[in-house]
């Protein structure tokens, strides 16, 4: 019997144009996986056509080395197209829904498969990052024609180290083995640190900001609300917030933690985190979902903003 990975590169073979798509927001995980997997199929099927689709971020643009890191996709491509989606667990936050004009779907990720999509699934929610498992994949059917490259190293590494926190959490023996034969291909991953740990001076301006107005709760929850005045204030730009995330984490009686971030339409979203409590299920609760110590959800005004609040906050106190 023929394994999933045998079967998604069945499919491959199968098809002379293949659409990647990624999740809205992309972080590195999202870009590695999408821009390592088409690296690879590239070289791997250089007569085929392999598209990486979405909007592209300009805050992470470094990603691409100097070359741009989003096609410009047809609407005519998708007639004939297999769609590979990554990193994504639920098809409303895929970036560019034209995914469900492809002829057949493919999705691969590591967040639980509460929300399965697709004609062929491969999730595996105990890896650390979607890139461990497309260097899996590669690992796995190189005998049958995939190829790696210097390239298509670079970008899932930046995967790996993007998810891990670089190498702070999410780990396992996995993601250390995967992360050193990555390494052995020779990119430049000291540049890729500096690109990835380095902020605009308007970022560091708002973390000071966020380090001063942080509240702690009793049971250890810590939280922040960013309210949109506030962020237009700090002149951003495309820089984003993503890095406001860990702040809280610095802070050693916090066992979890949240982000509230105002959109343009006033709806607040929220990045949860956590170093005991199970999350995701919160979350859930709160359109979103994610891994079990690491998720995302939203908060439709200030009282549901308080409704998270105390439902963390009941959760930590019901675990001590």
């Amino acid at each position: 019997m023929a394994s999933i990975q045998e079967d998604i590169l069945s499919q491959i073979k199968r098809y002379d144009t293949i659409i990647i798509h990624r999740h809205q927001r992309p972080d590195p995980d999202a870009y590695g996986s999408q821009l390592g997997l088409q690296a690879i199929l590239k070289a791997s099927f250089p007569e085929k056509k392999i598209y990486a689709a979405g909007k592209q971020i300009p805050g992470l643009s470094w990603i691409g080395d100097g070359k741009p890191i989003a096609d410009d996709v047809p609407d005519a491509a998708y007639k004939k197209a297999l769609v590979i989606v990554v990193d994504t667990a639920n098809d409303p936050r895929v970036d560019d829904q034209r995914w469900r004009n492809g002829l057949e779907v493919v999705k691969i990720d590591h967040h639980p498969n509460v929300e399965p999509y697709g004609d062929w699934q491969w999730v595996d929610d105990q890896a650390s990052a979607t890139a461990v498992l497309i260097y899996k994949f590669y690992e796995q059917l190189k005998d049958q024609g995939l190829k790696m490259t210097k390239e298509a190293a670079r970008f899932l590494y930046i995967g790996i180290i993007g998810d891990t926190g670089r190498f702070m959490y999410s780990l396992n023996e996995d993601v250390f083995d995967v992360a050193g034969k990555l390494v052995a291909y020779g990119f430049d991953y000291q540049t890729m640190y500096t690109k990835i740990t380095t902020l605009p001076e308007p970022a560091v301006k708002l973390s000071g900001w966020v380090m001063q107005h942080i509240t702690v709760l009793d049971s250890g929850f810590a939280y922040v609300v960013l309210d949109r005045d506030l962020l237009d204030s700090f002149h951003l730009g495309d820089a984003g917030t993503s890095y406001t995330v860990s702040i809280p984490s610095r802070i050693d009686r916090v066992k979890a933690w949240a982000i509230f971030e105002e959109q343009d339409n006033g709806d607040y979203r929220v990045r949860l985190r956590s170093r005991s409590i199970v999350i995701n299920e919160i979350a859930q609760d709160f359109d979103g979902g994610g891994h079990p110590l690491a998720s995302g959800a939203w908060a439709y005004g200030k009282e549901q903003i308080q409704a998270v609040i105390d439902r963390v906050d009941s959760a930590l106190k019901q675990q001590s």
